[in-house]
Protein backbone atom coordinates (compact mmCIF):
# COMPACT_ATOMS: atom_id res chain seq x y z
CA UNK A 1 0.00 0.00 0.00
CA UNK A 2 2.68 2.34 0.86
CA UNK A 3 4.26 1.69 -3.06
CA UNK A 4 1.00 2.43 -3.77
CA UNK A 5 0.97 5.85 -2.04
CA UNK A 6 4.39 6.63 -3.24
CA UNK A 7 3.31 5.86 -6.57
CA UNK A 8 -0.04 7.74 -6.60
CA UNK A 9 2.24 11.12 -5.15
CA UNK A 10 5.18 10.46 -8.08
CA UNK A 11 1.89 10.56 -10.20
CA UNK A 12 0.39 13.55 -9.04
CA UNK A 13 4.27 14.98 -8.90
CA UNK A 14 4.56 15.10 -12.46
CA UNK A 15 0.95 16.22 -13.20
CA UNK A 16 1.65 18.90 -11.06
CA UNK A 17 5.33 19.24 -12.98
CA UNK A 18 2.66 19.77 -16.30
CA UNK A 19 1.28 22.66 -14.59
CA UNK A 20 3.90 25.17 -15.75
CA UNK A 21 3.40 23.57 -19.25
CA UNK A 22 0.37 24.11 -19.38
CA UNK A 23 0.53 27.42 -18.25
CA UNK A 24 3.39 28.33 -20.56
CA UNK A 25 0.91 26.75 -23.43
CA UNK A 26 -1.63 29.30 -22.14
CA UNK A 27 0.79 31.96 -22.82
CA UNK A 28 1.95 30.41 -26.04
CA UNK A 29 -1.66 30.52 -26.97
CA UNK A 30 -1.97 34.35 -25.98
CA UNK A 31 0.96 34.65 -28.30
CA UNK A 32 -0.58 32.79 -30.84
CA UNK A 33 -3.92 35.10 -30.99
CA UNK A 34 -1.96 38.01 -30.51
CA UNK A 35 0.45 36.49 -33.93
CA UNK A 36 -2.93 36.19 -35.68
CA UNK A 37 -4.35 39.42 -35.00
CA UNK A 38 -1.59 41.52 -36.05
CA UNK A 39 -1.42 39.23 -39.26
CA UNK A 40 -4.81 39.75 -39.78
CA UNK A 41 -4.11 43.77 -39.45
CA UNK A 42 -0.65 42.94 -41.86
CA UNK A 43 -3.05 41.43 -44.27
CA UNK A 44 -5.33 43.73 -44.30
CA UNK A 45 -2.99 46.32 -44.82
CA UNK A 46 -1.62 44.23 -47.62
CA UNK A 47 -4.96 44.46 -49.02
CA UNK A 48 -5.53 48.25 -48.65
CA UNK A 49 -2.44 48.45 -50.24
CA UNK A 50 -2.91 46.14 -53.15
CA UNK A 51 -5.94 48.00 -53.70
CA UNK A 52 -4.45 51.43 -53.68
CA UNK A 53 -1.79 50.09 -56.07
CA UNK A 54 -4.57 48.54 -58.45
CA UNK A 55 -6.16 51.90 -58.31
CA UNK A 56 -2.73 54.04 -58.68
CA UNK A 57 -2.07 51.28 -61.91
CA UNK A 58 -5.60 52.11 -63.06
CA UNK A 59 -5.43 56.00 -62.38
CA UNK A 60 -1.69 56.23 -64.47
CA UNK A 61 -3.40 53.79 -67.58
CA UNK A 62 -6.17 56.83 -67.68
CA UNK A 63 -3.64 59.55 -66.79
CA UNK A 64 -1.80 58.13 -70.04
CA UNK A 65 -5.21 58.37 -72.05
CA UNK A 66 -5.58 61.78 -70.87
CA UNK A 67 -2.34 62.88 -71.85
CA UNK A 68 -2.29 60.75 -75.51
CA UNK A 69 -6.26 62.69 -75.84
CA UNK A 70 -4.10 66.03 -74.93
CA UNK A 71 -1.15 65.15 -76.70
CA UNK A 72 -3.56 63.95 -79.98
CA UNK A 73 -5.49 67.32 -79.20
CA UNK A 74 -2.57 69.39 -79.04
CA UNK A 75 -1.14 67.69 -82.68
CA UNK A 76 -5.00 68.77 -83.74
CA UNK A 77 -4.79 72.29 -82.21
CA UNK A 78 -1.30 73.23 -83.64
CA UNK A 79 -2.41 72.02 -87.14
CA UNK A 80 -5.82 73.56 -86.79
CA UNK A 81 -3.19 76.58 -85.23
CA UNK A 82 -1.22 76.08 -88.12
CA UNK A 83 -3.79 76.77 -90.78
CA UNK A 84 -4.43 80.36 -89.25
CA UNK A 85 -2.46 83.33 -89.42
CA UNK A 86 -0.20 83.89 -86.60
CA UNK A 87 -1.84 84.91 -83.22
CA UNK A 88 -0.25 85.60 -79.84
CA UNK A 89 -3.09 84.63 -78.01
CA UNK A 90 -3.44 81.35 -76.29
CA UNK A 91 -6.41 79.22 -77.46
CA UNK A 92 -9.42 79.22 -75.46
CA UNK A 93 -10.42 81.76 -72.99
CA UNK A 94 -8.87 82.42 -69.52
CA UNK A 95 -11.61 81.10 -67.70
CA UNK A 96 -11.43 77.99 -69.83
CA UNK A 97 -7.73 78.08 -69.40
CA UNK A 98 -7.96 78.21 -65.50
CA UNK A 99 -10.74 75.82 -64.89
CA UNK A 100 -8.61 72.70 -66.86
CA UNK A 101 -5.55 74.01 -65.27
CA UNK A 102 -6.92 73.85 -61.61
CA UNK A 103 -9.06 70.58 -62.81
CA UNK A 104 -5.05 69.39 -63.79
CA UNK A 105 -3.66 70.05 -60.45
CA UNK A 106 -6.35 68.54 -58.38
CA UNK A 107 -5.89 65.09 -60.56
CA UNK A 108 -2.14 65.32 -59.58
CA UNK A 109 -2.85 65.96 -55.87
CA UNK A 110 -5.33 63.14 -55.73
CA UNK A 111 -2.23 60.60 -57.07
CA UNK A 112 -1.28 61.43 -53.38
CA UNK A 113 2.82 60.25 -52.63
CA UNK A 114 4.10 56.93 -52.93
CA UNK A 115 5.79 54.94 -50.44
CA UNK A 116 9.31 53.36 -51.70
CA UNK A 117 9.46 51.10 -48.81
CA UNK A 118 6.11 49.87 -48.70
CA UNK A 119 7.55 46.66 -50.44
CA UNK A 120 10.16 46.06 -48.26
CA UNK A 121 8.53 46.78 -45.13
CA UNK A 122 5.90 43.90 -45.88
CA UNK A 123 8.88 41.57 -46.43
CA UNK A 124 10.10 42.47 -43.05
CA UNK A 125 6.87 42.12 -41.19
CA UNK A 126 5.96 38.61 -43.52
CA UNK A 127 9.61 37.17 -42.23
CA UNK A 128 8.61 37.94 -38.32
CA UNK A 129 5.36 36.76 -38.60
CA UNK A 130 6.91 33.49 -40.04
CA UNK A 131 9.00 33.18 -37.37
CA UNK A 132 6.59 33.96 -34.69
CA UNK A 133 3.90 31.12 -36.38
CA UNK A 134 6.98 28.48 -36.28
CA UNK A 135 7.14 29.25 -32.38
CA UNK A 136 3.66 28.75 -31.94
CA UNK A 137 3.78 25.54 -33.70
CA UNK A 138 6.75 23.93 -31.73
CA UNK A 139 5.03 25.13 -28.36
CA UNK A 140 1.54 23.47 -29.76
CA UNK A 141 3.38 20.35 -30.65
CA UNK A 142 4.98 20.16 -26.60
CA UNK A 143 1.79 20.64 -25.50
CA UNK A 144 0.57 18.26 -27.05
CA UNK A 145 3.42 15.18 -26.22
CA UNK A 146 2.54 16.32 -22.93
CA UNK A 147 -1.03 15.55 -22.71
CA UNK A 148 -0.01 12.48 -24.23
CA UNK A 149 2.49 11.40 -21.81
CA UNK A 150 -0.11 12.66 -19.08
CA UNK A 151 -3.05 10.54 -20.31
CA UNK A 152 -0.79 7.40 -20.87
CA UNK A 153 0.19 7.86 -16.62
CA UNK A 154 -3.46 8.11 -15.75
CA UNK A 155 -4.44 4.99 -17.65
CA UNK A 156 -1.29 3.46 -16.44
CA UNK A 157 -1.88 4.76 -12.70
CA UNK A 158 -5.69 3.43 -13.42
CA UNK A 159 -4.05 -0.29 -14.49
CA UNK A 160 -2.29 -0.47 -11.58
CA UNK A 161 -5.18 0.70 -8.95
CA UNK A 162 -7.65 -1.88 -10.78
CA UNK A 163 -4.95 -4.53 -10.56
CA UNK A 164 -3.94 -3.81 -6.88
CA UNK A 165 -8.15 -3.10 -6.50
CA UNK A 166 -8.22 -6.87 -7.88
CA UNK A 167 -5.55 -8.67 -5.94
CA UNK A 168 -7.24 -6.98 -2.23
CA UNK A 169 -10.25 -8.30 -3.13
CA UNK A 170 -9.16 -12.24 -4.02
CA UNK A 171 -7.03 -11.76 -0.94
CA UNK A 172 -9.64 -10.29 1.57
CA UNK A 173 -12.22 -12.93 0.21
CA UNK A 174 -9.80 -15.51 0.92
CA UNK A 175 -8.41 -14.28 4.54
CA UNK A 176 -11.86 -14.00 5.41
CA UNK A 177 -13.08 -16.99 4.75
CA UNK A 178 -10.06 -18.59 6.44
CA UNK A 179 -10.32 -16.85 9.63
CA UNK A 180 -13.96 -16.62 9.88
CA UNK A 181 -15.55 -18.80 7.75
CA UNK A 182 -17.27 -16.23 6.08
CA UNK A 183 -18.00 -14.70 2.23
CA UNK A 184 -16.50 -11.21 1.69
CA UNK A 185 -16.56 -8.87 -0.45
CA UNK A 186 -14.84 -5.13 -1.59
CA UNK A 187 -16.81 -2.93 -3.11
CA UNK A 188 -16.07 0.44 -4.59
CA UNK A 189 -17.92 3.64 -2.62
CA UNK A 190 -17.20 7.14 -4.01
CA UNK A 191 -13.30 7.67 -3.13
CA UNK A 192 -13.19 4.75 -0.51
CA UNK A 193 -13.37 1.50 -0.43
CA UNK A 194 -16.42 -0.54 1.39
CA UNK A 195 -15.40 -4.00 3.35
CA UNK A 196 -18.70 -6.30 3.35
CA UNK A 197 -18.29 -9.55 5.57
CA UNK A 198 -21.28 -12.15 5.96
CA UNK A 199 -20.14 -14.81 8.71
CA UNK A 200 -21.92 -17.89 7.77
CA UNK A 201 -25.20 -18.38 9.77
CA UNK A 202 -25.75 -14.49 9.60
CA UNK A 203 -27.36 -11.95 7.37
CA UNK A 204 -25.36 -9.25 8.99
CA UNK A 205 -23.07 -6.97 6.54
CA UNK A 206 -22.35 -3.48 8.84
CA UNK A 207 -19.06 -4.79 10.11
CA UNK A 208 -19.92 -2.60 13.39
CA UNK A 209 -22.80 -5.05 14.07
CA UNK A 210 -20.30 -7.98 14.22
CA UNK A 211 -18.85 -9.17 17.83
CA UNK A 212 -15.76 -8.19 18.86
CA UNK A 213 -13.82 -11.00 17.99
CA UNK A 214 -15.57 -11.35 14.98
CA UNK A 215 -14.45 -7.23 14.08
CA UNK A 216 -10.79 -8.64 15.52
CA UNK A 217 -10.65 -11.63 12.75
CA UNK A 218 -11.63 -9.15 10.60
CA UNK A 219 -9.34 -6.62 10.39
CA UNK A 220 -6.80 -9.45 10.33
CA UNK A 221 -8.19 -10.06 6.92
CA UNK A 222 -8.16 -7.16 6.29
CA UNK A 223 -4.77 -6.42 7.22
CA UNK A 224 -3.17 -9.58 5.26
CA UNK A 225 -4.52 -8.70 2.21
CA UNK A 226 -3.13 -5.27 2.23
CA UNK A 227 0.10 -6.80 3.21
CA UNK A 228 -0.71 -9.33 -0.23
CA UNK A 229 -0.32 -5.58 -1.99
CA UNK A 230 3.50 -6.15 -1.33
CA UNK A 231 3.73 -9.61 -2.06
CA UNK A 232 2.53 -11.00 1.20
CA UNK A 233 3.79 -10.39 4.65
CA UNK A 234 6.56 -12.69 5.66
CA UNK A 235 6.29 -12.38 9.16
CA UNK A 236 3.41 -11.63 11.49
CA UNK A 237 3.44 -9.57 15.09
CA UNK A 238 0.05 -10.10 16.72
CA UNK A 239 0.12 -8.72 20.25
CA UNK A 240 -3.07 -10.33 22.29
CA UNK A 241 -5.22 -10.35 18.82
CA UNK A 242 -6.97 -13.79 20.58
CA UNK A 243 -8.30 -12.27 23.40
CA UNK A 244 -11.95 -11.80 22.32
CA UNK A 245 -12.06 -14.70 20.54
CA UNK A 246 -14.55 -17.13 21.67
CA UNK A 247 -13.62 -21.41 21.09
CA UNK A 248 -15.10 -21.13 17.62
CA UNK A 249 -13.09 -18.47 16.45
CA UNK A 250 -10.24 -19.30 18.18
CA UNK A 251 -10.00 -22.95 16.29
CA UNK A 252 -10.26 -20.78 13.19
CA UNK A 253 -7.73 -18.79 14.46
CA UNK A 254 -5.28 -21.65 15.52
CA UNK A 255 -5.93 -23.34 12.18
CA UNK A 256 -4.99 -20.21 10.68
CA UNK A 257 -2.08 -19.82 12.55
CA UNK A 258 -0.46 -23.47 10.42
CA UNK A 259 -0.69 -21.66 7.11
CA UNK A 260 2.68 -21.34 6.14
CA UNK A 261 3.23 -17.98 7.40
CA UNK A 262 5.71 -17.41 10.30
CA UNK A 263 3.90 -15.48 13.66
CA UNK A 264 5.13 -13.94 16.77
CA UNK A 265 2.77 -13.94 18.82
CA UNK A 266 1.48 -12.69 22.56
CA UNK A 267 -0.70 -14.63 23.95
CA UNK A 268 -2.99 -15.85 26.77
CA UNK A 269 -5.01 -18.25 25.08
CA UNK A 270 -4.14 -22.10 26.13
CA UNK A 271 -5.50 -23.11 22.50
CA UNK A 272 -2.74 -20.61 20.75
CA UNK A 273 -0.36 -22.04 22.46
CA UNK A 274 -0.62 -25.26 22.05
CA UNK A 275 -0.52 -24.13 18.20
CA UNK A 276 2.81 -22.67 18.19
CA UNK A 277 5.99 -24.32 17.56
CA UNK A 278 7.98 -22.82 20.65
CA UNK A 279 6.77 -20.97 23.69
CA UNK A 280 8.74 -17.78 25.60
CA UNK A 281 7.37 -17.20 29.09
CA UNK A 282 8.46 -13.97 31.93
CA UNK A 283 7.72 -15.52 35.61
CA UNK A 284 8.64 -13.90 38.34
CA UNK A 285 10.01 -15.76 41.39
CA UNK A 286 11.12 -14.58 44.13
CA UNK A 287 10.90 -11.14 43.09
CA UNK A 288 13.01 -12.10 40.11
CA UNK A 289 11.71 -12.17 36.64
CA UNK A 290 12.48 -15.41 34.74
CA UNK A 291 12.71 -16.43 31.28
CA UNK A 292 12.04 -20.04 29.73
CA UNK A 293 11.12 -21.56 26.35
CA UNK A 294 9.70 -24.58 25.57
CA UNK A 295 9.59 -26.36 22.13
CA UNK A 296 7.75 -29.04 20.51
CA UNK A 297 9.82 -31.50 18.78
CA UNK A 298 8.31 -33.54 16.62
CA UNK A 299 6.91 -37.09 17.52
CA UNK A 300 8.85 -39.71 15.28
CA UNK A 301 7.02 -43.24 15.26
CA UNK A 302 9.71 -45.94 16.16
CA UNK A 303 7.54 -48.27 13.62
Amino acid sequence: MRRIQARIEELKAKLAATQPLLAKAQELEERLKAVRAERTNLEDQQTRALTRANALLSERENLRLLLARREALLEELGRERASFPPLDRLPGTPRALQARLAQVERERAALGPVNALAERELMELETRLEAQVKEVQEATEALLRLEAEAKAVEKAYGERLEESYQVFQNAFQKYALALLGARAEVKREGQGLKLVVIPAGKRTQDLRLLSLGEKTLGALAFLFSLGELQGGLPLAVLDEVDAALDEANLVRFTRFLNSGKQFILVTHQKRTMEACHALYGVTAQGGVSRVFSIRKEASHDPK
